[in-house]
């Protein structure tokens, strides 16, 4: 399955660019100072905390070419803090994304196993320090990342390849089949024998583990061990990837029956709903405005391809799964469009938008996956060929297959997701690149294998997972971590969460890999849920009310009162990991801002969860320990039977949402005391 997502800036960039061969490549150098010596390679430093140190080994680009060009494969190399035990590498996914750009994420995972374990980060060909691969048209591209227009923008970018670089006799070398993994992992392979290393710990995560198998297969007597996080496939890729579909019928169902709030008051059918909504928008898509990511006033239109993306999405973004549901019925039951429009414009902007080279590179995406990946058409024949083939499969297809969607509409995914038509226009091969050749077992029984999956993630779905486990023998051992969607063990917590979990197991399996069969997966039992939102309620009446608890004297409308004001914070600290800056509208009216990195601070004015009710006041929010804290304001409209105002203190920790929210405060001079789900 091709996957992408859109990543939080995690590193800065290493060392300047520099730009060379035709505008198409960007190359990165290491800036000036004292050299280290690692094998037969000179690495500089680069400038970063903790230290470390970077390089780049020369290798061909074409290896079936005589006197082929060369080209630079950048890495980053962190030395252990103390005495060094081994070396792991790690490579990220996309295909595109490079590695070094998520140092922290990696330098994170390893946690204390740093002191004594080196961490090799290694940008594999065509993106980040390993002279990137451009193509504006491509990068600038306005509009739905599939279908036609699309798919000839890509095979623009794949033609340039192949007039960039030429052979020692001035012909052209045809690079667009020159980025695929079997090229990447003995690009791998050479770097590790110049800098003379091996029985590595290797971990890759999403694409980066389809490139970490095809590396093991290939190259396993240089490892120690392998972990493959959210993997699919090698051998036996459905291009259709129908897991995708199947997991997300199943992963909606499941979040809301594993959340306190969606599994006492929210639909028992989240896939029905989602059914109904793509008839709607399939009648008559929906448009409206929104505020933006950047807090500015946007207008989006939703129609059914945009529902396609939100349900391909929730299998890498938990806010989709948290918000859809809810969103669709609020729409459909009383065509309140607003929840709606705002999280399919948060979904597009943040799920939908890769950062531009050398982060990611979006035409080595297409370089690896048109070259490696299955699809539905022979690339070896021409353009109109390939599509005429690609039609007649869809139309094929039964009905069933992707229900509620058709065919037609389910490969208009974005092209990142998934590439059904985005290779229509690539240059077609001119010789075969089979990433693995070896028959199962794939890889030697003394390997030990740790595959790592969420049971939530319809990117890569964790019965790839089990499949891949299956085929590399019996040293490997497939592990699910509950509530946790796309990538498990790359994060940035440091506290109890499904992530940390993932982590967890990472690290037992790194300090001792021949004890994988006796590896303690108990963590994956308390893992916490996803807080899925029960409704949207449009006004006061139709919200849920807090629990009352011992000494509460309130009535019914002070204790919706409260519960919308604490859905007020919730919805601003999620809502806070999306924005370009510090300042959004609330869901219905008001405004709030957020400053602060390890300690955020909130400040609401008038914010309307409700539309008859403004909420003000502040809240903190500890992103270490998941501690909340609030002081609020809830002021009902004004009316005949208006309510009294509410003032509350509530607190929650968004590491456990198991644990209700308590809150505490007076209604008119009248005590409230109560609990409620806690809403992130």
């Amino acid at each position: 399955m091709t996957v992408t997502f859109r990543r939080s800036a995690l590193a800065a960039v290493l060392v300047l660019m520099v730009l060379v061969v035709m505008g198409t490549i960007s190359a990165k150098a290491c800036p000036p100072g004292p050299a280290l010596r690692l094998g037969s390679l000179d690495l500089g430093p680069c400038g970063q905390r903790p230290a470390s140190w970077c390089g780049t080994a020369q290798v061909p680009l074409d290896r079936g070419t005589p006197g082929s060009p060369a080209l630079g494969i950048g890495f980053e190399w962190v030395p252990a803090t103390g005495r060094s035990q081994g070396t792991t590498v790690v490579v990220d996914g996309g295909p595109g994304w490079e590695t070094t750009y998520s140092r922290t994420a990696y330098l994170q995972m390893l946690g204390p196993l740093r002191a004594h374990r080196n961490l090799l980060m290694v940008d594999l060909r065509g993106t980040g320090h390993s002279q990137v691969l451009s193509c504006p048209e491509l990068e600038h591209y306005d509009g739905q990342p599939s279908g036609p227009g699309f798919a000839r923008t890509v095979g623009v970018c794949g033609e340039r390849l192949d007039h960039t670089w030429q052979r020692p006799d001035g012909g052209w070398i045809h690079a667009s089949e020159l980025f695929g993994t079997a090229d990447a992992a003995q690009d791998l392979a050479d770097l590790l024998s110049q800098l003379h290393l091996t029985g590595v710990d290797l971990y890759g995560d999403s694409y980066g583990s389809w490139f970490a198998q095809v590396f093991a297969t290939r190259h396993p007597s240089l490892l120690r061990s392998l972990t493959l996080d959210s993997t699919y496939e090698v051998f036996g890729l459905d291009p259709w990837y129908t897991s995708g579909v199947t997991t997300a019928r199943r992963a909606f169902a499941l979040a809301c029956r594993r959340s306190p709030a969606c599994a006492a008051h929210g639909s028992a059918d989240a896939w029905r709903t989602l059914a109904a909504l793509a008839a709607r928008l399939r009648a008559t898509p929906l448009t409206g405005s929104t505020t933006g990511l950047d807090g500015q006033p946007a207008t989006i239109t939703v129609t059914v391809t945009t529902l396609v993306d939100l349900v391909n999405d929730a299998g890498s973004d938990p806010a989709v799964y948290r918000n859809l549901q809810a969103a669709a019925e609020a729409y459909l039951g009383h065509g309140d469009t607003v929840p709606l429009l705002r999280l399919a414009q948060q979904t597009i902007a943040y799920d939908g938008t890769n950062q531009p080279p050398p982060a990611f590179s979006d035409t080595l995406y297409f370089a690896a996956a048109c070259t490696d990946y299955p699809q539905l058409f022979f690339m070896s024949g021409p353009g109109d060929q390939r599509a005429r083939q690609f039609r007649r499969r869809v139309a094929a297809q039964p009905d069933a297959t992707f229900a509620p969607f058709t065919a037609a509409e389910w490969t208009t995914v974005n092209a990142y997701t998934n590439t059904y038509d985005g290779c229509l226009d690539w240059p077609a091969p001119q010789r075969a690149r089979t990433p693995v050749t070896a028959r199962p077992p794939r890889v030697p029984p003394t390997l030990p294998v740790l595959v790592l999956g969420g049971d939530l993630d319809s990117l890569t779905p964790a019965a790839g997972g089990r499949h891949v486990a299956a085929q590399l023998g019996r040293s490997a051992r497939f592990v699910t971590v509950p509530n946790l969607t796309h990538i498990t063990a790359m994060t940035l917590r440091t506290r109890p969460g499904p992530e940390a979990c993932g982590q967890s197991l990472y690290r037992q399996f790194l300090r001792a890999p021949a004890a994988l069969a006796r590896l303690d997966t108990s963590c994956t039992r308390h893992t916490p849920a996803v807080p899925v939102l029960a409704a949207y309620p449009a006004r006061l009446a139709d919200t849920v009310p807090a629990t009352p608890a011992p000494g509460n004297r309130a009535d019914a409308d002070a204790l919706r009162a409260a519960a919308s004001g604490v859905a007020v914070v919730g919805d601003a600290i999620v809502r806070s990991g999306y924005l370009t800056g510090g300042r959004d509208t609330g869901l219905r009216g008001g405004t709030w801002t957020v400053t602060g990195d390890t300690r955020a601070c909130f400040g609401f004015t008038d914010v309307r969860w409700t539309g008859d009710a403004a909420v003000s006041g502040t809240a903190t929010w500890d992103r270490g320990r998941g501690v909340v804290t609030a002081h609020l304001r809830i002021t009902p409209d004004a009316g005949p039977d208006r309510a009294a105002d509410t003032t509350l203190d509530t607190t929650w920790n968004t590491l456990t949402p198991h644990v209700p929210a308590s809150v505490t405060g007076t209604a008119g001079g009248t005590p409230l005391r109560a609990t409620l789900p806690a809403p992130a």
